[in-house]
């Protein structure tokens, strides 16, 4: 059935606004279940032969005339206000509506719940990413996750059409037939699709309420909830000026915050002494320095249950990752804190996005339900180690890998080197063909050597032409800004050769340490492993100089660097020299083996 009422979406979409096709399928799969026709009346569409069928208003407001319940039969009638019906009247779309009609009611006869055509009507439109929901495997991550958790209700805020809180609600309710749901929405429209998605699934009984997070709670609000779903809005993650009066600030003192941290303190005051919460969030949250004392006061509460990265692109036109924060107001163990990582574990789902694998849901739960550290995928920390890395909440800080190696040393990078980062990018009038100067990029790191070919010429006059960005012989460039971490030795490049911002410098005293040896860490599986670590940001990744400056790094004897340092740049020297040899050896023959050939010698 699934593929059929694909087929007819296609159709309608290719003539009314996706969201028109979304509304329309939902009312007229109402109307098979719950309308007249489907409690034994003889109302049809108008027409007796299908393919004389009209679907029209008078119809599907006449098949929903006795559906029982004010707050159902109000969102149904607003869901049916917010249908062009008017277009519904063109030729073009009369019969793609009237397919659709077919679909559904062949899906009733044919046995298929109510539930499962609303599912398969909200997969469609998941797909399209037209309202984000909450994709299908992160739901059912949860629920596993939480299913086995002693509660009366399941509070899903931000809920978009309830699907996240009803896949949960569903799991818990084979345990307790009485269990509750409640939503809550900003948007009323989507309110009311919540509440028809909600009845169902069984939910009548639930309750749907129009509600902004971002807005002031009232005193009443606090702690009334023992079980709390969040899925962050996407794209609503700017920044807020905090308003003191708010109860959920009260202890943060910052101008502003990111709204990401909004969502999060909602579902922490909103809880109660024994609650917890799970709240979807982008990575920025984990370790952004502006929220640091917000993620003090959850470590030092004991709040923390567990945080989980998942994979990149789960969300349709969103490529960026997510991150699983289990917040447990109760938790046994205050002092620890479990670090998931799945995100290599996922698959294409056939829709240009991805889904968490079974294994990846199975590592998870084993990880998370039974407290176990396994190697590459978690790690149980205690709050003494978080503090140590600013309360970051990021898992790949604390997880270690299977290729990394342990050392035991106290020796950080601001130890040994000096660490810059790159002016600003030069202004267009600095750019000049016949400069005297280069200005590197990101561009210009290839193969870990340094090409001046493609860099940008600047005057020597120009403002980034200071002697704190110009690179010497044996510095190290690494990425400090961009999508792929790229690190590069320095050759002797002369002296009129600047970094610019989107670079940093690691400048190696040689009395400390020796910069091959540096450049060999930083530059292997282990040494990348912790730089990762320590970057910020999803597609765009930045790597801060404070950040590069309390980087640890391993303790070898000096003498002993310096000898097989200077060994290392003495073969890397040597193989520059042959490469160079073998192409100018490549280029002279081919000129000789083409020399008299018309047009080509």
């Amino acid at each position: 059935m699934r593929s059929a009422m694909a087929e007819v979406w296609r159709e309608l979409q290719k003539k009314m606004p996706a969201e028109q096709a979304f509304f329309l399928s939902l009312l007229l799969a109402f109307c098979q279940y719950y309308g007249e026709a489907a409690r034994g009346g003889n109302r049809r569409i108008e027409g007796g032969d299908p393919g004389e069928w009209n679907v029209s208003r008078e119809w599907v407001e006449g098949a929903l005339r006795d559906v029982q319940g004010y707050d159902l039969r109000v969102a149904l009638f607003r869901l049916c206000d917010a249908v062009d019906w008017a277009g519904l009247e063109e030729a073009q779309l009369r019969r793609p509506a009237r397919d659709l009609m077919r679909v559904l009611e062949r899906a009733r006869r044919d046995g298929r719940r109510a539930e499962e055509v609303f599912d398969d009507i909200f997969g469609l439109q998941e797909g399209d990413g037209l309202w984000l929901s909450t994709p299908a495997c992160v739901r059912e991550l949860i629920a596993d996750l939480l299913g086995t958790k002693r509660t009366g209700a399941v509070a899903d805020f931000c809920c978009g059409g309830a699907s996240l809180g009803l896949a949960l609600w569903k799991r818990l309710k084979t345990r307790n037939r009485e269990m509750r749901f409640h939503g809550e929405e900003e948007n009323r429209l989507i309110c009311d699709i919540a509440r028809i998605n909600l009845y169902v699934h069984g939910g009548g009984a639930g309750e749907i309420a129009q509600r902004d997070v971002l807005e002031i709670p009232g005193p009443s609000e606090r702690g009334g909830y023992d079980l709390i779903l969040l899925d962050v809005p996407k794209g609503r993650n700017a920044t807020e000026l905090c308003d003191h009066r708010d109860p959920r600030l009260l202890w943060f003192d910052r101008k502003n915050i990111y709204a990401d941290w909004l969502f999060i303190l909602d579902a922490l005051y909103r809880l109660g002494p024994s609650g917890t919460a799970a709240v979807l969030v982008t990575p920025g949250a984990l370790i952004r320095s502006n929220e640091e004392l917000l993620r003090k006061q959850v470590i030092e509460n004991g709040w923390l249950e567990a945080v989980i990265t998942l994979p990149f692109h789960l969300y349709p036109k969103h490529y960026t990752g997510t991150e699983l924060l289990i917040l447990n107001k109760a938790k046994r163990q205050k002092d620890r804190t479990i670090f998931i990582d799945i995100s290599r574990e996922y698959e294409q789902d056939g829709t240009n996005c991805c889904r968490i694998t079974e294994r990846g849901r199975r590592l998870a739960c084993r990880s998370f339900l039974r407290g176990e550290e396994i190697r590459g995928v978690s790690a149980v920390c205690s709050a003494e180690e978080l503090r140590k890395n600013r309360y970051s909440f990021k898992p790949l800080q604390y997880i270690r890998q299977e290729e990394e190696w342990e050392f035991d040393s106290d020796l950080v990078l601001k130890d040994v080197a000096q660490v810059v980062r790159g002016a600003q990018v030069a202004r267009r009038s600095d750019v000049a063909e016949d400069g005297d100067a280069y200005f590197l990029n990101i561009r210009d790191i290839r193969g870990q050597r340094i090409s001046l070919e493609s860099a940008d010429r600047v005057g020597i006059d120009s403002p980034v032409c200071k002697e704190k960005y110009r690179v010497r012989q044996d510095d190290i460039l690494i990425t400090s800004k961009g999508t792929a971490l790229k690190l590069a030795l320095a050759e002797d490049l002369g002296d009129n050769v600047y970094i610019s911002g989107n670079l940093t410098m690691i400048r190696v005293d040689p009395e400390k340490y020796d910069p091959y040896i540096l450049f060999e860490y930083l530059n292997s599986g282990q040494g990348r492993i912790a730089l990762e670590r320590i970057q910020s940001g999803t597609t765009i990744r930045i790597l801060s100089s404070a950040s590069l400056e309390r980087l640890k790094i391993p303790a070898y004897d000096l003498e002993r660097m310096k000898s097989v340092g200077a060994r290392l740049k003495e073969n890397q020297l040597a193989f520059y020299r042959e490469e160079e040899e073998r192409k100018w050896r490549f280029w002279e023959e081919r000129k000789r083996l083409l020399k008299g050939l018309e047009g080509l010698g």
